[in-house]
């Protein structure tokens, strides 16, 4: 077999860990490939012992790994391979455990077990190794599964022999029953022995232990599925359960026994559940005849009678006697309670009787005073404001008489100097009218020009399309445009970033400069365009200085009467997505718009308008630009003086995270998606010649009918809301708890992530790193850091999120370091 640094293999943990120079190293045992070929001569394959150098590190579940356990990785040349031949050829890359989709152990117990649903009843095996945590049962000739893996002692001491448990797969996993007899030959199957070391020396082989592995491949594992059949296992707890949930209360339970048969006939449960609770409650009732055969003997014996009586009558007394006592004393407190109470609230009553007059006796001196006071002072006003008329009427008087004798003694002046200055009123008085919204007298009125409106272009219904564009095929695209364009990104981020660009809330790409992230919003738009000559893309540089909308939008000049758009060209791309959606609704293209560098500005200040309408429900988000009567009636973009965000619109950011930028708000964050791009270890290999805008993406152009039927409408998921409700807490002492409007986010985002495209798991690790860590801050505050630590446990014990866990881990890991650095300076 030819081995590439370019595969990933199953291994074997060959020993314990060992330290050298501050850092621990173990050794891996090749196993299988990826697609399950077995590795028989491991020496041949990987020179020059058969093994792979490992760094330990990492997450904790891999770090811990006992001897034994199987684990997935790929390989590089080892950094002393080519000067020392007694050194491994290869060194690993960092390993992780290996997923139900990657591989799965089949486990045989060396009980006999009729019934698989006996082996979530508190059943215990001990495993020569410690076995993958989904895995296959053998009993008899079928295979029953995926069953989940229980692992007995804390996380940091794993035995290399444990002792396990099982349990059912959490929804919406299921269990089959698979009757197909695995041979050799077939591929993907695992059957094969090595040798590890339970410490951290490598001995002879004989000093070894040997270990077996019996697994499947991911890729086998759903063809055995889709030959297998689905059943249902019930523990016997979980059967009772559904059983005595449903008929019984606290009384009731002690009838159980004889109204057996009619609850169980009318119980609401599975037929599995409904057997097992059968078979447990039939031995409960040999056992309950058998007691009662006993004690109908010991009645049936005439020896044991008088004692018997004699005792119930003594045992009766004593009770009646104890419960006489402890009525009568409880009767003598409780009088003694109430008639205390009763005194206490009469005497209470005749206070707040007493306080009651006297407030409203003050109460209505206060009135009566402040009614007096008022009546003084308006007629003290009332004599003010005569006496100020009485002497305006004299000073009118005085000027309208002396205005009457200047026109008597200059009448024909007067006549004359308006002669000479009627040709310019006339030119004035109608423009001076039109700005103050009123019309001019009919004398002085001329004709006023026609009002000018925006020219559109103009749009025409689609033609259809033979058969619609799948989410899968269009994800595709955009991955081979990206490609083509030469540009590498990691998969999951642009996963997220098309999950989230459909939801249309607005995105958010962060990360330091250099990461490509004003790039990927073009190339998207260049994949929503297809074959079409131009994509419908709007990049806006945002400006430092900018504080309000008007600066984003446009503003009215106060002079003029006109309203002036902004360079940015948002407006104007606003009118037109607004425009095209109107005339062909969902047969319309997608618009895209990228404010590059927003946090350059304030996002709050100038953004303040974009971000409220979002937050509406659809159909309601306006934004109104300006008030339309400020402007004259002519001006072009009257009508447009209210704007409508439409389906059709996608808006993008990008942000760097420097000293020359802003810190974004909790307000926005609450809002946006934030995908944070962070710089690989290893740097890519890119081309040279990488650039948008020099090819086009095969295809059609996606309409907005697309995203609209990508969007789908499903119930809410149980492991979702499970899993943010065991973080609330620790977000809630963090002081970002998960706000309505969030938690409805996500649960719409998973939703609506495509199980062929992305797992729920995966759906919900995005959603964690864009809406919930984001928000994360201050973690100098007492127990802030704690309580990361308690979220970071939850997580990697109850749920499958590893990026999240990751950030998490580099998170505490920052903040440690930054506590250490403060306690050395005090020091």
């Amino acid at each position: 077999m030819v081995v590439s640094i370019e595969q990933k293999y199953f291994f074997a943990v060959g020993q314990r860990s060992f330290e050298s120079n501050g850092r621990h190293f173990s050794t891996l045992i090749p196993i299988a490939t990826l697609d399950g070929e077995v590795i028989d001569d491991p020496r041949r394959s990987f020179p020059n012992r058969g093994r792979v150098w490992w760094m330990v590190r990492g997450d904790s579940r891999v770090a811990y790994a006992p001897p034994g356990c199987l684990l997935l990785a790929g390989i590089e040349d080892a950094l002393e391979a080519s000067i020392d031949s007694n050194k491994d050829r290869y060194q690993s890359l960092q390993p992780v455990l290996p997923r139900p989709i990657d591989l799965i152990e089949i486990l045989t117990p060396q009980v006999s077990i009729s019934d698989p649903s006996d082996l979530l009843d508190d059943f215990r095996m001990r495993c020569n190794h410690e076995p993958t945590r989904f895995v296959l049962v053998r009993l008899g000739g079928s295979l029953y599964g995926p069953l989940k893996v229980e692992l007995s002692g804390p996380e940091n001491e794993r035995e290399m022999q444990p002792e396990i448990a099982f349990s059912k797969p959490a929804a919406p996993n299921k269990v089959y029953r698979i009757n197909t007899i695995l041979s050799p030959q077939r591929r993907g199957y695992i059957s094969h022995s090595t040798y590890v070391w339970p410490s951290d020396r490598i001995l002879g082989e004989n000093d070894g232990y040997r270990v077996r592995y019996e697994a499947v491949t991911g890729a086998l594992l759903e063809e055995l599925q889709e030959e297998g059949e689905e059943i249902e296992l019930v523990a016997m707890r979980e059967s009772i359960r559904q059983i005595t949930s449903a008929f019984l209360s606290r009384k009731q339970r002690q009838e159980f026994l004889a109204k057996l048969d009619s609850f169980v006939d009318q119980a609401d449960a599975s037929p599995e559940a409904l057997r097992r609770a059968k078979q447990m409650l039939s031995r409960q009732k040999e056992r309950l005849g058998a007691l009662n055969e006993f004690f109908d003997g010991l009645l049936s014996d005439e020896s044991f009678r008088p004692r018997i009586d004699s005792a119930v009558e003594a045992k009766v007394d004593a009770r009646v006697n104890e419960l006489a006592a402890q009525i009568d004393a409880r009767a003598q407190e409780r009088v003694k309670d109430l008639t205390q109470k009763r005194s206490d609230l009469e005497v209470q009553i005749k206070e707040e009787e007493a306080r009651f007059q006297r407030e409203k006796a003050q109460r209505q001196r206060d009135l009566e005073d402040e009614l007096k006071r008022m009546q003084a002072e308006n007629e003290a006003e009332i004599n003010h404001k005569i006496g100020e008329l009485e002497q305006l009427e004299e000073v009118v008087k005085g000027s309208l008489e002396a205005v009457a004798n200047r026109l008597a003694e200059e009448r024909g002046s007067l006549i004359n100097e308006y002669l000479a200055l009627e040709p310019l009123l006339q030119r004035l008085i109608p423009a001076s009218a039109q700005r103050r919204g009123t019309e001019p007298s009919t004398a002085m009125q001329t004709s006023a020009p026609a009002a000018t409106r925006l020219l559109l272009p103009n749009v025409t219904a689609r033609d259809p399309r033979p058969s619609e564009l799948a989410e899968e095929a269009f994800f595709e695209r955009l991955t081979e445009h990206v490609n083509t364009c030469g540009f590498s990104y990691d998969p999951d981020d642009l996963l997220a970033f098309h999950l989230s660009a459909k939801e249309r809330a607005p995105v958010i790409l962060g990360g330091v400069s250099g990461t490509g992230k004003s790039s990927l919003p073009v190339l998207y738009s260049e994949a929503l365009a297809g074959e079409e000559l131009r994509p419908e893309f709007l990049a806006i540089d945002v400006n430092p200085s900018w504080t309000s909308p008007a600066d984003l939008l446009g503003y009215i000049d106060a002079l003029e009467h006109r309203f002036v758009p902004s360079p940015s060209n948002l407006y104007h791309r606003l009118i037109l997505a607004m425009h095209e959606y109107n005339e062909i609704g969902p047969d319309s293209s997608v618009h895209c718009i990228c404010l590059d560098e927003m946090n350059l500005a304030q996002p709050e200040y100038y953004l303040a308008d974009v971000i409220q309408a979002m937050s509406r429900s659809p159909g309601q988000q306006f934004i109104s630009v300006f008030d339309p009567n400020a402007v004259r009636t002519e001006d072009p973009y009257r009508d447009h003086a209210r704007i409508e965000l439409t389906p059709n619109l996608l808006i993008f950011g990008t942000v760097n995270f420097d000293e020359t930028t802003r810190p974004l708000s909790l307000r926005l964050l609450d809002r946006c998606n934030l995908i944070e791009f962070r710089p690989v270890d290893a740097l890519p290999s890119l081309s040279t010649e990488a650039s948008t805008g020099q090819r086009r993406a095969s295809g059609e152009a996606v309409r907005q009918s697309d995203l609209q039927r990508w969007t789908r409408s499903t119930s809410v998921l149980p492991r979702v809301v499970e899993v943010l409700d065991l973080i609330q807490p620790e977000l809630q002492r963090l002081g970002c708890p998960i706000t309505p409007r969030r938690q409805t986010a996500i649960l719409r985002f998973v939703a609506n992530a495509p199980s062929s495209l992305c797992s729920p798991e995966r759906a919900l690790d995005m959603q964690l790193r864009q809406r919930v860590l984001p928000q994360i801050r201050g973690l100098y505050r007492p127990g802030a850091l704690e309580a990361v630590r308690q979220m970071l446990g939850k997580l990697e014990r109850l749920a499958d999120l590893p990026r999240t866990v990751q950030s998490l881990t580099q998170f505490e890991q920052q903040e440690r370091d930054i506590s250490d650095s403060f306690a050395l300076a005090e020091e």
